[in-house]
């Protein structure tokens, strides 16, 4: 099922509440559009968290959820997304998303760093939108509070750029 894995993980110690007020359609849109717009940059690990180690960056890869499997977010599956979106919008959509850390050396050389793997499930129920983030594996180098305000503020870009309201946090632990 487009937007569900099958297999998603039932403790999770990461969970955000956000209230949105227009039509889920449009901000599931937002998400997706938001998250394929991360697959293709490379972001100073410091302006997602404090406790960042010197130029160090960081690149996202993320896919979205269909059944037992994950598709990267590509071009092609954000238009496979948003033509389902146009005719109706999901309840769930389950995000794999991989953390590919590197630090900046001289003369444009770059060390890797050990990764971090994350699923994220996105809820929605009227104008309530849950984010439940579980942490499979990795050190952790964004602590989960700080990815999930990251991954608010790229969806809130979307939706200004769109002319439409932002989320609302209401809770996050």
């Amino acid at each position: 099922m487009l937007g569900r894995y099958d297999d998603f993980p039932r403790g999770t110690p990461c969970y955000a509440q956000f209230a949105y007020s227009s039509a889920m359609q449009t901000l599931q849109t937002a998400i997706v559009q938001a998250l394929r717009r991360a697959n293709q940059q490379t972001i100073d690990l410091a302006t997602l968290t404090p406790a960042s180690p010197p130029n160090c960056c960081v690149n996202f890869e993320v896919g979205i959820a269909d059944g037992d499997a994950f598709n990267f977010l590509d071009q092609k599956e954000l238009d496979t997304l948003e033509k389902a979106l146009k005719v109706q919008s999901l309840p769930i959509l389950d995000v794999f998303c991989a953390a590919r850390y590197h630090i900046k050396k001289e003369k444009g050389k770059e060390k890797s760093l050990q990764f971090d793997y994350s699923v994220l499930r996105f809820t929605f129920e009227n104008k309530d939108i849950e984010l439940f983030l579980h942490h499979i594996r990795g050190i952790q180098r964004i602590p989960r509070k700080d990815l999930i305000l990251f991954l608010k503020s790229r969806i809130d870009q979307e939706l200004i750029e769109k002319q439409h309201e932002t989320l609302v946090l209401r809770n996050l632990f």
